[in-house]
C-alpha cells in the first residue's frame, strides 16, 4: 500500500511540474524607432533594433516570424513614365540591405505606404553578422541569443519622407515556474495525498 501511495505522489508531482514549464504563450514584441524625415539621395541610413530592450528573452522566447517595416510617403506625389524607361527622374529608388532579409534587396520605385519584409524564423542561435580581427571572432548581430537586428538602405532620391520603421517579432514564450511556486505545488501535492491515505485507512 505505501509503494502505490508514492507512486500517486510521485505521478501527481511530476505532471504538474511538467504541464507548468511547458505552458506556452504566443506573443508579439515590436521595437519601433520614429524617424519622420525626408530622406537625402546618395546617403545611408540604418536603424538597430533590439528586442531585448522591449521584453525579449532568450531563455523563455523563441521567434516564429518576423516583419520588418518601413512607412513611405512620397513629398511630391509622382506618376512614372513606364513608355520610357530611361526617364528614372520621378523614381523613387532605393537598395535595402539586411543580414536576415536576403542580404541586398532592390526596388526601382517605391511609393506611399507601407513596404514590408517578412519571414519565417527557426532558433538556431546562430550569429547573422560578426567580425573577425587576428582570429578573434566578435558576433555583431544575433537575433536568437540577443534579440538584435540591423537594417539599412541607401536612397537614390529626394522625394521620399520616412515616418517610422519598425520590426515586430512573433514570439513562442515558455513559463518556467519559480522555486517558490514549485515548492508550493509539492506541499499541495503532499497534502493531498496525506488526506487521500487517510481517508483509505478509514
Amino acid at each position: 500500500m505505501e509503494n502505490v501511495f508514492m507512486h500517486f505522489l510521485k505521478t501527481i508531482f511530476f505532471t504538474a511540474v511538467f504541464s507548468a514549464s511547458c505552458s506556452a504563450n504566443a506573443l508579439l514584441v515590436s521595437d519601433v524607432h520614429e524617424v519622420n524625415a525626408a530622406l537625402i539621395s546618395g546617403e545611408s541610413a540604418g536603424v538597430f533594433f533590439n528586442l531585448a530592450d522591449h521584453g525579449y528573452n532568450h531563455l523563455t522566447d523563441t521567434i516564429t516570424n518576423i516583419k520588418l517595416s518601413f512607412d513611405f510617403k512620397e513629398i511630391v506625389e509622382t506618376e512614372e513614365d513606364f513608355e520610357d524607361w530611361y526617364d528614372m527622374s520621378n523614381w523613387e529608388f532605393i537598395i535595402f540591405y539586411s543580414w536576415i532579409f536576403d542580404g541586398r534587396s532592390i526596388y526601382s520605385d517605391v511609393d506611399t505606404g507601407i513596404l514590408t519584409f517578412e519571414s519565417g524564423w527557426a532558433k538556431n542561435y546562430d550569429c547573422q553578422a560578426s567580425n573577425s580581427v587576428d582570429g578573434d571572432v566578435t558576433c555583431l548581430e544575433n537575433l536568437d541569443l540577443n534579440g538584435e537586428m540591423a537594417s539599412w538602405f541607401v536612397p537614390y532620391t529626394d522625394n521620399l519622407w520616412l515616418g517610422e520603421v519598425r520590426l515586430d517579432a512573433e514570439i513562442t514564450r515558455t513559463s518556467v515556474p519559480e522555486p517558490a511556486s514549485v515548492f508550493l505545488m509539492l506541499m499541495g501535492v503532499i497534502v493531498l495525498g496525506i488526506q487521500r491515505q487517510r481517508v483509505k485507512n478509514r
